[in-house]
């Protein structure tokens, strides 16, 4: 798990807050009677790491968190057989004793969690934007079980109109009367991550099928790491200049290496649903690793909470890495004998070629998408080492005879690439002297094992004492200095992390160049 480094965007601080075990996460306050404030221009740090305070943010940052007065526990009711007097049965019900929380904004049992933000404590005619984030999936587990099959598998499997979209639907013509009836001067913004998106692009869609008045009051929809919706609108009913009419408020923002993100985007980009950025990643990482794809802290934001993005004069592999990953994606689906949702196909994948091969594909076709989709990632790198060697002399003499806002522009474009090479570089050199240290190891290991077998060949000529003596003390422990190679490493693990460091002081410059300039060295330092 990764959080933003920083709260420079506000929809990407309410996407993140819609999530348990996040910073200024939103799901501990949900059962409150009032409003909880919250401000993004303030520094977090949650679970050891630090999330800094957002700048030029609307409202200084400051937001409400409004109770969901509708929120109650609802009885979880079951039935029991009964045998009838003329023979079969009857259900009859009863209480379990159990209860689950349900309101206009949650539905525990249909895995629905939305929350409403406004920019003021109440609202009043001085309200001017509010929010409806949804949240997405926490994980594939019994707890979050509607998540992932009821919504996530409807949708990859048969682009329907999702269960927990007709939810959001609900909240969004609540919510929308509520602000024609309290603050007229608001709209209301939507935005979500992940299943989230999903929910937040039908909602919004059926709500301009239904309601152009209420729609008109929708004032951005910004999506995260979300699939295309474009088949599922059309399912609901919508002609392709309606999509669009909807698509000119929704914006997504894309990671090219994330599996969830690159569902149903093999049509080029300016023909799918909204405004899709693909962004220029932190780390070139699958849905799996540690730092993951399909997670906050992939997303650069800058002093404008811009998110780096990728476009044809600036790291155009990135937007052929998500072409392709999307590809692959459609063929795995299209070819598989069963029916997989998104989750199932990136669960099998996380599991390795051994997950691939439960689903149904053979040895082969196994290790043949499990290699694409590394090899998607490692080409893509490659590329952009590329890129970066043969753009930052460009920028450097660009950057001479620019003036103004275009000279600040691409200043900070050659920090970003400089910091991104000097990541590849630093992980390239811990790659390369942990390798030199293993096959060397591997070869004294190597004179270790054949030693023992010339031994064995003559073992006929020596007594049994002997051959031990020969051999007690030549084994590698003697040959191999195991100190010095945890040492190496550690000092190896040290520079790539001193480097990584580094790099993530020129993209806090590059994000904030301009308050740099003004500060001097100053303004460096204090980024370090």
């Amino acid at each position: 798990m990764s959080n933003l480094k920083n709260f420079n965007n506000i929809y990407a601080n309410l996407a993140e807050s819609a999530y348990n075990t996040r910073p200024k996460n939103f799901p501990p306050f949900a059962k409150n009677r009032e409003f909880k404030e919250i401000n993004y221009s303030q520094d977090e740090t949650y679970r050891g790491e630090l999330t800094k305070g957002g700048k030029n943010l609307p409202n200084k940052g400051v937001v409400y968190l409004q109770p969901d007065k509708t929120l109650h526990a609802e009885p979880i009711k079951s039935t029991y057989s009964v045998p009838k007097v003329n023979g079969g049965y009857e259900q009859v019900p009863y209480d379990t004793l159990k209860t689950y929380q349900k309101g206009l904004l949650t539905d525990e049992k249909a895995g629905f969690n939305a929350y409403f933000v406004t920019d003021t404590a109440k609202l009043d005619e001085t309200t001017r934007q509010t929010y409806l984030t949804i949240r997405g999936s926490d994980g594939a587990s019994i707890s979050s079980l509607n998540d992932w099959v009821s919504n996530d598998a409807n949708f990859a499997l048969t682009n329907t109109y999702i269960p927990q979209a007709k939810l959001a639907n609900l909240a969004l013509q609540e919510k929308i009367k509520e602000l024609n009836a309290k603050a007229p001067n608001a709209v209301l913004n939507v935005t979500g991550h992940s299943l989230g998106t999903m929910v937040s692009a039908q909602a919004v869609a059926k709500l301009y099928q239904d309601d152009m008045k209420a729609f008109d009051k929708i004032g951005k929809v910004v999506l995260f790491d979300g699939p295309d919706v474009t088949k599922s609108l059309k399912k609901m009913g919508l002609s392709d200049k309606e999509i669009q009419r909807i698509g000119e408020k929704v914006t997504y923002y894309v990671n090219p290496f994330d599996i969830v993100s690159m569902l149903n985007r093999t049509e080029p980009l300016e023909k799918q649903f909204g405004k899709v950025n693909i962004i220029v990643p932190l780390h070139f990482n699958s849905t799996f690793d540690g730092q993951s794809s399909h997670d906050f802290g992939e997303f650069q934001l800058d002093a404008h909470g811009n998110p780096l993005v990728a476009s044809k004069s600036f790291h155009p592999e990135l937007l052929e890495a998500g072409e392709k990953l999307a590809k692959l994606i459609d063929k795995t689906i299209s070819t598989l004998s069963v029916s997989v949702s998104i989750t199932g196909l990136a669960g099998a994948i996380a599991g390795g070629i051994t997950g691939l091969i439960a689903l149904g594909l053979t040895a082969v076709q196994a290790k043949e998408l499990y290699d694409s989709y590394q090899n998607i990632i490692q080409v893509a790198k490659k590329k952009s080492k590329a890129w970066n060697t043969a753009h930052i002399p460009d920028y450097q003499n660009r950057i001479r005879s620019a003036t103004g806002a275009q000279k600040i522009e691409l200043r900070a474009e050659l920090l970003q690439s400089v910091a991104q090479d000097a990541v590849f570089q630093s992980e390239d050199m811990a790659i390369e002297v942990k390798t030199m240290v293993d096959e060397a190891k591997e070869k004294v290991q190597q004179t270790i094992n054949e030693t023992h077998q010339a031994v064995g060949n003559i073992v006929q000529y020596l007594d049994y004492w002997e051959v031990n003596n020969l051999l007690s003390e030549f084994n590698l422990s003697q040959f191999w200095d195991t100190g010095n190679e945890e040492e190496i490493r550690s000092k190896t693990d040290h520079y790539q992390k001193e480097m990584e460091h580094f790099a993530t002081t020129l993209m806090k410059v590059s994000q904030n160049i301009q308050e740099v300039d003004a500060q001097g060295a100053v303004g460096f330092s204090k980024l370090m």
